[in-house]
């Protein structure tokens, strides 16, 4: 969904190698070569909780913003838009990291925000995977970068997302619907898996606390993930490397229909993530395409927040990250998303909307 704009530094090529040849030996968590011994009981953990200096926070409402992003966020200072998620109703805050800049911008944040309650979802994503030579690139990449927002993050940010709907450059064009193996070119699912694992082995390894979102993917594209869970590719070969995450990650926007019966054959989303994998699930992006006719109508109806509220119990739906707290199509980004206007101060009536939603139905 996002715009990724900032680069990776280079690091040592005989240092990634080496961790590499280390990481395909078995030792890290990140690598298994047989199918998670995850139950699906695991799923029905006990809800997630924030520290912050009122004891404790849910972490079930949240939105996503861009601080390493020009525009609004940086015309906003820290204390406004914590005001602003204060008073939205919303507990987490989805930041994108990509380099160690933008890593540390996030953690004076998430310092600012600790004291009030305001909690921070990273977003570990590397800049441009898809243009790397193959998957060792990726992985080294990826290493990398996890390990420097592990350290950097560590005390800070429990929860990690790695990478950012991949399956959209991975898939082999908009006539497949992502459900299947063959929907995806082999060469571009190893160089995602490669990101994936190295991220995942280097965040862990920095910080053996977090959280790991499995980068997040959308509409029917649970293909790619039954593959990384299974250690397949698209080739058809077996007995590759499984990432191992804690929670899975999923997108839904208004033009997607309904989640619980989405495409031609009514497919439910959300039954199919969790007898799948056995997870918990978090929206980490959900929201209203900008030509949207009723845009708050949507945002608080059946197919969003009065969905996800309802289904949240029976799926384990531990959060639900409403895209985005300002627009940003004036500045280059992605569109008109937000719930304030692009010069970061005037809320536009959605945002009304949200906050009495959320006041209308706290979650634990």
């Amino acid at each position: 969904m996002r715009t990724w704009l900032a680069a990776l530094s280079v690091f040592g090529a005989l240092l990634c190698a080496s961790v590499l040849i280390f990481a395909r030996s078995g030792t890290s968590d990140a690598y298994h070569s047989s199918r998670s011994s995850t139950s699906k009981a695991d799923a029905a953990s006990a809800t997630p909780k924030i520290a912050c200096a009122k004891g404790s926070a849910s972490v079930f409402y949240g939105i996503a913003g861009h601080l390493e992003h020009r525009g609004a966020y940086r015309m906003s200072g820290y204390d406004l838009q914590i005001s602003q998620l204060r008073d939205l109703g919303v507990t987490m805050y989805a930041q994108d990291v990509s380099n160690e800049e933008s890593a540390n911008m996030v953690a004076d944040f998430a310092r600012a925000a600790a004291n009030q309650c305001i909690g921070v979802l990273a977003l570990v994503t590397p800049f441009e995977p898809q243009k790397r030579a193959n998957e060792q690139e990726t992985f080294e990449r990826g290493y990398a970068l996890g390990k420097t927002a592990g350290r950097v993050l560590k005390g800070l940010v429990t929860y990690y997302q790695v990478g950012n709907e991949y399956d959209n450059w991975t898939i082999l064009g908009s006539d497949r619907s992502g459900e299947h193996p063959k929907d995806y070119d082999n060469a571009m699912f190893m160089k995602a898996r490669g990101s994936i694992l190295g991220l995942i082995k280097g965040i862990r390894e920095a910080n053996p606390d977090a959280k790991i979102l499995l980068t997040s993917f959308s509409w029917l594209h649970y293909g790619f993930t039954d593959m990384l869970y299974a250690g397949t590719q698209p080739d058809g070969t077996k007995g590759h490397p499984i990432p191992q995450w804690d929670i899975t990650a999923w997108h839904w926007y208004s033009n997607m229909g309904s989640i619980t019966a989405a495409g031609d054959k009514k497919v439910n989303v959300l039954e199919r993530l969790r007898d799948s994998y056995g997870k918990p699930i978090w929206i980490t992006e959900y929201g209203v395409r900008p030509d949207h006719a009723d845009p708050a109508g949507y945002l608080v109806g059946k197919e969003a927040l009065k969905g996800f509220v309802s289904l949240a119990k029976t799926y384990n739906i531990q959060n639900v990250t409403l895209y985005e707290l300002y627009d940003d199509q004036r500045f280059g980004g992605d569109g008109n998303y937000g719930v304030i206007n692009d010069d970061g101060k005037t809320r536009k009536s959605r945002f009304d909307t949200v906050r009495d939603f959320i006041k209308a139905n706290p979650m634990p």
